[in-house]
């Protein structure tokens, strides 16, 4: 006696990244692009919060952690950028970025080198409190 059972196709469930969805991670970054010795505009270095490394060129703090759909959020605090820095960067509220910039591993790690890298491209910027947000 053979028993026969009948499967079901069901869509496969939408990859969620609980990592960083839930968590931010504290970070410093450098404005600007790397092949232009961070002047310009993008994002030049991102460091972990408190890094120690010492670096010429201003630096702001964010937080950073993924939006549900799995896109790398930056929330850059306004309170510890100067205004020259921000009428540069977030002008108009968008964000540029001339050059490709890998976020390292040792912030990211939970996550593939293609969700760490902001790609060139002019991003959309949202001003929530003392923060401005930009989804890469």
């Amino acid at each position: 006696m053979f028993i026969t059972m009948r499967s079901t196709y069901t869509t496969p469930p939408v990859q969620r990244y609980p990592i960083l969805s839930e968590q931010k991670v504290r970070a410093e970054v450098v404005l600007g692009s790397p092949s232009a010795n961070c002047g310009g505009v993008g994002i030049c270095r991102v460091m972990a919060y408190g890094e120690g490394v010492d670096v010429t060129c201003p630096k702001t703090e964010a937080w950073l952690s993924l939006t549900e759909e799995g896109r790398l959020r930056f929330e850059f605090q306004k309170s510890s950028m100067e205004g020259r820095y921000m009428r540069r960067h977030f002008r108009w509220m968008l964000f540029q970025v001339l050059e490709p910039y890998v976020v390292p591993f040792r912030l990211l790690g939970g996550l593939k080198i293609e969700q760490r890298t902001i790609q060139p491209g002019i991003y959309q910027v949202w001003e929530v409190g003392d923060s401005l947000i930009v989804d890469f």
